[in-house]
């Protein structure tokens, strides 16, 4: 967690693609909400959350909470309803990512009465939907081997 919020937070570490840098926390919160169960999938949330929070939105909480919410839900979906694997993991991040930074979007350029806001969204903020999304599945397979090597002990 603390080498992607490095990655993610300091300039000229991670390449910025049409405006936007990825918030490398979500799919790596999400990733390991799928293998956990549903506390530690809100703690890593939190945390996750509390971290992307200080280095993205400026609100303290705004990722802590969404973060902590949507990892409870996609950790009883992947407990109960859902089997895991790449594809669900895939889809989850493709709801999840666009949902949580779409809602960062409204809090904190439509609600503000900003102008402009679509031109704004269009190249800032669908680049960083687009960029973050590339990193579910390397962070899927990193918390699958994790998960492979924790159950054999």
């Amino acid at each position: 967690m603390l080498l992607c919020y490095i990655i993610q937070s300091t300039p000229g570490l991670s390449l910025e693609l049409f405006g936007g840098r990825p918030v490398l926390l979500i799919p790596l919160a999400m990733s390991i909400a799928v293998f956990e169960d549903e506390i530690p999938a809100i703690i890593f949330g939190l945390i996750c959350g509390l971290m992307a929070d200080n280095g993205f939105s400026g609100f303290m909480g705004f990722y802590g909470i969404s973060l902590s919410i949507l990892c409870f839900i996609v950790s009883v979906l992947m407990e109960n309803y859902i089997r895991t694997n790449l594809l669900t993991a895939f889809i989850i991040g493709c709801i999840s990512v666009p949902l949580i930074i779409f809602l960062q979007f409204v809090f904190f350029y439509i609600l503000r009465g900003y102008g402009d806001i679509w031109q704004y969204f269009l190249t800032h903020y669908l680049s960083r939907i687009i960029y973050t999304l590339v990193f579910v599945p390397v962070f899927y397979g990193i918390n699958r081997f994790i998960a492979a090597k924790t159950a054999q002990v």
